[in-house]
């Protein structure tokens, strides 16, 4: 009768030390995503008015949102300032622009893929009717 109950401990034994062997080799492996495919990304929000997201150089990826109110129109600008009278358009430093006509649609969602798009100053985003999300690192 001893035999069988050493027999059990064995077995159990055994089986722990498997389970050990699984959870240690699971640890052991690198969990983590490769660093080249993988990016942080930060994000800004403009809500209707015109808004410095960042003040320096960077790449923007994605542009989304919704249009706050009718005939929605918003343009992102390579520059790290707002103009005193609260504007920046200028021909020479749009990076993107695009609209929507009707209120609470969402407007076309704008990804420039991995690369991205690059900007040197910073980015701001004018608009006064739009809500306008971005991501950029």
């Amino acid at each position: 009768m001893s035999k069988r109950k050493g027999d059990k401990q064995m077995k159990k034994l055994i089986i722990l030390f498997f389970v050990a062997l699984i959870g240690i080799s699971l640890i052991s492996m690198n969990a983590k995503a490769d660093n080249r495919r993988t990016s942080p990304r930060k994000h800004g929000v403009a809500l209707g008015a015109v808004t410095v997201i960042v003040a320096n150089g960077g790449t923007l990826f994605t542009v989304s949102g919704f249009a706050s109110s009718s005939s929605c129109r918003f343009s992102l600008h390579d520059a790290n300032s707002i103009h005193p009278t609260g504007t920046v358009a200028s021909a020479t430093n749009t990076i993107s622009e695009g609209g929507e006509a009707t209120q609470y649609d969402s407007f076309p969602f704008l990804d420039f893929g991995k690369e991205g798009l690059p900007f040197n100053n910073g980015l701001v985003v004018n608009t006064t009717t739009c809500d306008v999300a971005i991501s950029y690192i």
